[in-house]
């Protein structure tokens, strides 16, 4: 076993075998400049996210620690409006950038399951208790690492959702947009039917109820997690007239939105050249796209519809067998603001010998590597950088994702090179994907118009921060608890 002493840490991390355990000792904690046992804990805002940070809660509280603040993150603002109190005891799960500056060293345990650490991470982390496991999911890290008993029940659905392997726990990709509970309990594989739509619910936003959720539930269970997320959400999410909004009737509201969105009007074909695909969609100089469309082997879904990779891909075999559209893609790329998606439509490993080339001959079989790969590119030949290089580049703009799902997250700026001088960054990615991916030749320097969206301002420090105190409780009534006695235990 290979051992490894971190000298300003007096304690021992096993590489691979444990994450860094949070000594115990009050006092220690106290010498270092803590305040006591006190805890901040801060996940990512997806389900993987919600596991991970209830079983880390457990084994807190068990250890006699006290939770005082919850944080959510999410890629599209890292950690630019997070801050850390250096006199708690930071914890982060589920997340894969390091804060990228002085943060780093205020954080106590952190451990991910995305990707590897560079060699120059390894180096950048090596006196801090940082660790990436490489496992399905944090969760499983998590158990792995605090030696919790693992559920294997509990182990699929988060092995599941995390990395979207639907086809291999054989739950049909229509179940993601049919939340029929009737339907899944006639089902012999009912916990996974339901997990998979219930995952399609997470309005991921909604700081304060997934926070809730996490405070509140015993167990990290899936069934425990819906109906604590019933009761909470109608506390933190109200109509135009105030009043509270049922989590099943929003949600699914804000599904048929979403698929309304990425459909859009009128009907689809297949473009299988540059110029017949600008011929409909190019005015004024700019593309302009009502819904998603089919270029060659890759389908677009444009910013505004709601949708994601799980959603996109259940939309589309939806209209393959409804007769709207004659070919099913291989690849289906998504955008979000200024973040890019890529997922296959199928698992990888049955394109077999028909996946794409790159002009280098290169295969492309991992979209998560070829995502960081074309990163890298555009930074070695076509001077990528952040405007804000104050902020560090890995917290910005970052990549990667597993093999049949990849993602650049934060793209920004103008190209200042040779004949792209002005082109903004992220049609020029957007252009190359589809060359690459689709088998259509895109110029680097087509312009692509996005619909108009409400911009609001720059969101304040720690809007995703949440003080233990203000959390919402549930009392054993299965009801709010309203402090101040309008309703007691």
């Amino acid at each position: 076993m290979n051992i490894l002493k971190f000298k300003n840490w007096n304690r021992v991390f096993e590489e691979e075998e444990a994450a860094p355990r949070l000594p115990k000792s009050e006092e220690y904690w106290i010498k270092r400049g803590k305040e006591g046992k006190n805890v901040a804990l801060y996940t990512h805002d997806d389900m993987d996210g919600i596991f991970s940070a209830i079983e880390v809660k457990k084994y807190l509280l068990n250890a006699g620690f006290k939770i005082v603040k919850y944080g959510v993150l999410n890629y599209s603002e890292g950690w630019k409006y997070t801050s850390l109190n250096p006199k708690l005891i930071n914890v982060v799960v589920d997340f894969a950038n390091m804060p990228g500056d002085e943060r780093d060293d205020m954080i106590d345990f952190y451990l991910d399951h995305h990707g590897s650490f560079t060699e120059e991470q390894i180096k950048k982390y090596m006196n801090s208790p940082v660790q990436k496991k490489k496992t399905a999911s944090a969760y499983e890290a998590i158990c792995q690492s605090l030696g919790v008993p693992q559920d294997s029940l509990t182990l699929s659905v988060i092995d599941m959702i995390d990395a979207a392997k639907y086809q291999d726990y054989k739950v049909d990709w229509s179940r993601l947009l049919d939340f029929n509970l009737a339907e899944i309990k006639k089902s012999e594989n009912k916990r996974l039917e339901f997990a998979a739509a219930f995952n399609q619910f997470l309005k991921r936003s909604d700081t304060k109820t997934l926070i809730g959720v996490i405070d509140n539930c015993k167990d990290a269970s899936i069934y425990s997690i819906f109906n604590t997320m019933k009761i909470l959400y109608p506390e933190h999410n109200t109509d135009r007239m105030g009043n509270p909004k049922q989590f099943m009737d929003d949600s699914s509201w804000r599904l048929g939105e979403m698929q309304k969105r990425t459909k859009g009007r009128g009907s689809k074909k297949v473009y299988n050249s540059q110029e017949e695909f600008l011929s409909v969609f190019q005015k004024g100089g700019l593309i302009q796209l009502d819904g998603y469309q089919l270029i060659g082997d890759l389908a677009f879904i444009p910013t505004g519809t709601w949708a994601n990779a799980l959603r996109a891909r259940t939309i589309i075999q939806n209209e393959f067998k409804a007769g709207n559209i004659s070919k099913e893609p291989k690849f289906i790329l998504l955008q979000y603001g200024g973040t890019l998606q890529v997922c296959s439509y199928k698992k990888m490993d049955e394109y077999g010998d028909e996946l794409p080339k790159l002009k280098s001959g290169e295969v492309v079989n991992d979209l998560g590597a070829y995502m960081t790969g074309l990163l890298s590119n555009f930074k070695q030949h076509l001077g990528y950088h952040n405007p804000d290089t104050s902020l560090g580049q890995d917290e910005i703009t970052v990549s990667g994702g597993h093999g049949g799902i990849g993602s650049i997250s934060n793209i920004f700026g103008e190209c200042e090179k040779g004949s792209y001088v002005g082109q903004r960054f992220i049609d020029m990615f957007k252009n190359k994907i589809i060359s690459d991916l689709s088998g259509v030749p895109f110029n680097l320097n087509l312009k692509w118009s996005e619909p108009k969206e409400f911009k609001s301002k720059d969101p304040e420090m720690d809007n995703k921060v949440i003080d233990a105190d203000e959390v919402s409780k549930i009392g054993r009534s299965g009801k709010i608890l309203r402090f101040g006695g309008l309703e007691e235990e």
